[in-house]
C-alpha cells in the first residue's frame, strides 16, 4: 500500500507527464491545421501579428482605442465625437458596395496596398492638429480617406484569408488569425499606458506619440505586403465582350451585380438585416466606451491598460476553441453563445462600484469576441465564392447605412438624457440580431469542396 507521500509524489508525475502530452498534442493538431492552408494564409497570420505589435487593427488597435478621447481632448462633446463617427460610416455606406465589386474583379493585393497606404494620412492629422477647430476643417476630407482605407483594407484581408481556407477549416482559420492578431495584445495596452503616462497622461501631449508609432507600423506592414504576399488576378470574373465598356454599362453592370447577389442563396436579405441590428449595437458606443470609463468610472491609463490586456488574454484562450466547435457543432450556436457575455460586459462596464470592476467586465468582452470569427464565416458561407467580394460590398453598404446615426443617437443620448442609455439601447439591438439568427440557413456542410473562382481567360 502507497504511502501518502508516495501517492503524492506519483500525482506530480502524471501531472508533469499529462501537460507535455497535452502541449504535444495540440501543436501537432496546428501543425497539421496549418499543413493544410496555402502560403498566403501563413504571411496573413504574420501580418496580423505584426499589426497587433504596432497597435493598428481592429482587435489589437490600441491608437484606435485612444482616437475619441484625444480628439474628446482638443475639445469635442460626446455630441461632437457622435457627429465624426457618423459622417465616417456615411461615407463607409457609399463606397462598401463599389468596392466590393472591384474586389469580385481586380488584384486584392493591390487594393489592400492602396487601403494602406492611405492610413498614413489620418494618422499625419491627428499628428500635426492643435485644437478642435483646426480638426473639424479636415473632419470631413479626414473622414472620407480613413473610411476608404479600413474599406480596402479590411475587405482584402477578409476575401484573401477566405480564399486561403479549406471550407472545413475556415471557421477554425478565422479563429486562428484572430488569435495571432491578438497575442501582443498581452503586453501592448500596458506599454502604450507607460506611453501615455510618461508623456503626460490622457490629454493631447500624452496620447500623441501613439500616433508616431502607427505610422512607424504601417511602414512595416506595407513592405511586409508586398514582398510576401503572393496574389495572381483572384477573384476576377471573366469578361466575355472585350470592348472597354462606357461609363453607363460600367454602372448598370454594377447595379445588375448587386441585384443578382441578393438572389444568389437563401437567407442573405435575413443576414443583412441581422448585421445591422449587430452592427448598430457596437457601432453606437464603441466610441464611447474609453470616454465612458474615464469620465464616468474614473479609470486611469493603467486600468485601460489592464482591460485591453484581460480582453487580449480571453480572446487568446478561447477564440479558436470557439472557432473548432464552430466547425463542429455548426456556426449559428456560436453565435448564441456570444449574447449571455456581451451582456455580462456591458451591464458590469455601466453598474461596476469601482474602476478596478472594468477589468472584470472585459473578460466577458472578450467572450463574446471570441464569437466573432465565426460571423465572418457565415458571411463568406452564404454565397458561392465568385459572388464574395460582392456579398461583402452590399453587405457593408447596409450595415454602414444602419450604424449611420448609431454614434450620433449615442451622443446624444449622453448629452440630454444619461450618459448609460446608448449602452442599454446598444444591448436591445445586439439581442434582436441574435434572436434573427434562428431564421437563416446553418452555413456548415460537411465533407464540401469550395467551389472555384472564374479566372480571366
Amino acid at each position: 500500500m502507497l504511502s501518502l507521500q508516495d501517492s503524492r509524489e506519483k500525482e506530480k508525475r502524471v501531472e508533469r507527464t499529462v501537460v507535455p502530452v497535452f502541449l504535444r498534442e495540440m501543436t501537432s493538431k496546428f501543425t497539421v491545421f496549418m499543413n493544410r492552408q496555402t502560403r498566403n494564409y501563413t504571411i496573413l497570420l504574420i501580418y496580423s501579428v505584426l499589426s497587433g505589435i504596432f497597435g493598428i487593427g481592429w482587435w489589437s488597435g490600441v491608437s484606435e482605442q485612444y482616437i475619441p478621447l484625444y480628439i474628446a481632448a482638443l475639445g469635442a462633446t460626446p455630441a461632437m465625437l457622435g457627429l465624426l463617427d457618423s459622417m465616417g460610416r456615411a461615407t463607409m455606406s457609399g463606397i462598401s458596395a463599389p468596392t466590393g465589386w472591384i474586389m469580385d474583379r481586380y488584384n486584392l493585393k493591390k487594393m489592400m496596398m492602396i487601403g494602406m497606404i492611405l492610413q498614413y494620412v489620418p494618422s499625419l492629422v491627428y499628428i500635426l492638429v492643435g485644437n478642435i477647430g483646426f480638426f473639424f476643417w479636415w473632419a470631413i476630407p479626414l473622414r472620407i480617406i480613413d473610411a476608404s482605407a479600413r474599406t480596402l483594407t479590411m475587405f482584402s484581408i477578409t476575401l484573401l484569408i477566405a480564399e486561403s481556407l479549406r471550407d472545413e477549416d475556415r471557421a477554425t482559420g478565422y479563429s486562428v488569425r484572430m488569435t495571432f492578431s491578438s497575442i501582443p495584445g498581452l503586453v501592448t495596452p500596458m506599454l502604450w499606458a507607460f506611453i501615455i503616462t510618461a508623456s503626460g497622461g490622457i490629454n493631447v501631449s500624452g496620447i500623441r506619440p501613439i500616433f508616431f508609432i502607427s505610422i512607424i507600423g504601417n511602414t512595416v506592414l506595407i513592405l511586409w505586403i508586398y514582398l510576401k504576399l503572393d496574389v495572381n488576378n483572384p477573384g476576377r470574373l471573366p469578361n466575355l465582350n472585350h470592348k472597354k465598356p462606357t461609363a453607363m454599362k460600367r454602372l448598370s453592370g454594377v447595379l445588375h451585380d448587386l441585384q443578382e447577389t441578393f438572389n444568389v442563396a437563401r437567407g442573405i436579405k435575413r443576414w443583412i438585416l441581422i448585421a445591422c441590428f449587430d452592427i448598430y449595437c457596437f457601432s453606437s458606443i464603441l466610441g464611447f466606451i474609453q470616454l465612458f470609463a474615464v469620465e464616468v468610472k474614473d479609470a486611469n491609463p493603467f486600468i485601460l491598460g489592464l482591460m485591453g490586456t484581460v480582453l487580449t488574454a480571453t480572446i487568446l484562450l478561447l477564440t479558436v476553441p470557439m472557432g473548432r466547435l464552430g466547425d463542429k457543432i455548426g456556426r449559428k450556436k456560436i453565435v448564441y453563445i456570444g449574447l449571455p457575455p456581451t451582456y455580462a460586459w456591458i451591464l458590469l462596464l455601466l453598474y461596476t462600484p469601482s474602476p478596478i470592476y472594468l477589468v472584470v467586465s472585459w473578460i466577458f468582452y472578450g467572450i463574446a469576441c471570441a464569437t466573432f470569427p465565426v460571423w465572418s464565416t457565415i458571411t463568406m458561407e452564404l454565397v458561392p465564392t465568385a459572388y464574395r467580394g460582392r456579398f461583402t460590398g452590399l453587405r457593408g453598404l447596409f450595415t454602414n447605412l444602419a450604424s449611420i446615426p448609431g454614434a450620433l443617437v449615442a451622443g446624444l443620448m449622453w448629452t440630454i438624457f444619461d450618459p448609460t442609455l446608448p449602452f442599454l439601447v446598444a444591448l436591445a439591438s445586439e439581442s434582436v440580431a441574435v434572436i434573427l439568427v434562428k431564421t437563416i440557413p446553418e452555413t456548415l456542410k460537411k465533407n464540401h469542396q469550395p467551389p472555384m473562382r472564374v479566372a480571366n481567360p
